[in-house]
């Protein structure tokens, strides 16, 4: 735990991406019941698409310049771009995703029950959170930080240098977080 203090920003986040590349295709790959709908938002930009199935909802909204990409398995995805900015919101089991950027490029993954992930950084900014069930990983502006609670997730803002990881039970930071 102390090397995990000693190490940089960019040795913490290849320490951090290891456990999260294994772990987030197993989550994908393994066998679960699905209750909901499986949907999925986007389109030609500009789009404004809006579904909703029983328990899984997804939209996306862009302007003429951007892309934006939602889908969702028995949950909730959101994804909205504009000013030439990205945005994907996938979600899964229960879980509610939503990321928002302007001409930045942004993720929110959230995977199980109760998991939230919501990504709506400064301009311009790239940044992705991935939550687990239980987990909520929040990354906004450079002043409002990363967050990341209760279960299982990572949030990081590559611009600002801003993380977070949390194994349900420890959470380590790194640059600024918002107040509790």
């Amino acid at each position: 735990m102390t090397v995990f203090f000693q190490r940089g920003v960019a040795r913490k986040v290849a320490l951090a991406a290891g456990p999260v590349l294994i772990g987030f295709p197993v989550a994908l790959l393994t066998a679960g019941t699905a209750n909901g709908a499986e949907l999925s938002c986007g389109g030609q930009p500009p789009v404004e698409n809006v579904l909703v199935d029983g328990t899984s909802a997804c939209g996306v909204r862009t302007d003429a310049t951007s892309n934006a990409f939602a889908h969702a398995l028995d949950a909730v995805a959101f994804a909205r771009a504009e000013v030439g900015g990205s945005a994907v919101g996938l979600a899964q089991g229960g879980a509610v995703a939503a990321a928002e950027t302007a001409s930045g490029k942004v993720g929110a993954l959230a995977f199980g029950h109760n998991a939230v992930s919501i990504v709506s950084p400064d301009p311009g900014a790239v940044a992705v959170a991935f939550s687990l069930a239980r987990g909520q990983t929040f990354v906004g502006t450079a002043s409002e930080g990363v967050r990341c609670d209760a279960g299982a997730g990572l949030a990081l803002n590559l611009t600002t240098g801003q993380n977070c990881l949390s194994d349900g039970a420890t959470t380590w930071r790194s640059g600024v977080v918002s107040p509790r």
